[in-house]
């Protein structure tokens, strides 16, 4: 029997993304979609993109928060230009994992320990991933009656964030979930290390009720980035209450979560997206794919292009 290769399976799945994302624009048309693109205005672009420089200052200053509770000493300025270099990472990595690249910048920079610079990355993904589950749990549950396979399994994965994060919270909580789950499978010559290691997590670790402003900043971050694609939205007059949008934004972006089977989330957003606006609203499904990557452009390519160009200077700049 030949042996199971997990490195090949992770290199194909992201091409599942990319099949289907190539179905969904051959079966809806290319021409069409093609000619949606060139029906919105420059300055609707132009409009987009300017909130995401509120969700840059308010992101880099909620991961400030984290650092300074944390007692890791890391200017504004830093963490912005830190902030574009990982939006450029999780761009190209798919399944989440390019968030995790600024643990290694960190490091670098604030000299703490590889442990402390992981936490600190930790809490800021998860309560980022809480609110926004939260956000599409309120909209599986509102359109429920139309599209009732939403629900369950966002559920799920708000459960799963939420609770993951308050037993990793508190100290007693991840001791407790080390011990039986993850101790057990160490070799023994590596155990004292690991314990160590595991130690040093929960060090300076900010408390769970310093974490609430970090719930509101997120709330805030989530409302810009929808209104980006709904500015977008508008070039076609479409007629939707911008919190219904906000709602259905939440539950295409999670769904990139659930399924990271592409890089960038192609394929998998733009298919909510068809789905949701196409039965909800009877919106055709070319105009729904093209907000879908409209809104990718103005909310996510263009500060990872920016990123891009940081990464490529970062010997200067950082």
């Amino acid at each position: 029997m030949r042996k199971f290769n997990l490195k090949k399976l992770s290199n194909f799945i992201p091409i599942i993304g990319i099949i289907l994302f190539i179905y969904i624009l051959t079966n809806i048309g290319v021409e069409k979609i093609a000619s949606a693109f060139f029906l919105i205005p420059i300055h609707f672009y132009i409009l987009a993109t300017l909130p995401f420089i509120l969700i840059l200052i308010l992101g880099s200053y909620k991961w400030k928060y984290i650092c300074d509770k944390q007692k890791m000493d890391l200017g504004i300025i830093y963490l912005i230009k830190l902030y574009l270099i990982n939006a450029f990472y999780v761009t190209i990595i798919p399944a989440g994992l390019g968030g995790y690249i600024k643990i290694f910048y960190i490091k670098k920079k604030s000299k703490a320990s590889i442990e402390k610079c992981i936490i600190n990355t930790l809490i800021d993904l998860t309560t980022g991933s809480v609110i926004g589950f939260f956000l599409a749990l309120i909209g599986s549950i509102v359109i429920i009656k139309v599209s009732p396979g939403f629900f369950p399994v966002i559920l799920i994965f708000f459960i799963f964030n939420l609770t993951a994060f308050f037993v990793f919270m508190k100290k007693s909580g991840g001791r407790r979930f080390y011990k039986f789950f993850i101790r057990p499978l160490i070799p023994k010559k590596y155990k004292e290390k690991i314990d160590a290691s595991f130690e040093s997590l929960y060090e300076d670790i900010p408390r769970i009720r310093d974490t609430i402003l970090l719930f509101l900043f997120e709330i805030t971050i989530w409302t810009i980035a929808a209104l980006q694609v709904y500015i977008i939205a508008q070039a076609f007059s479409i007629n939707i209450p911008f919190h219904m949008f906000l709602l259905i934004h939440s539950i295409s972006v999670v769904a990139v979560v659930i399924l990271p089977i592409s890089m960038g989330g192609l394929g998998v957003r733009e298919g909510v997206f068809v789905v949701l606006l196409y039965s909800l609203y009877g919106i055709e499904p070319y105009i729904s794919v093209v907000i879908s990557l409209s809104g990718y452009i103005v909310k996510t390519l263009i500060p990872a292009v920016i990123g891009m160009i940081l990464t490529i200077k970062k010997e200067s700049i950082l």
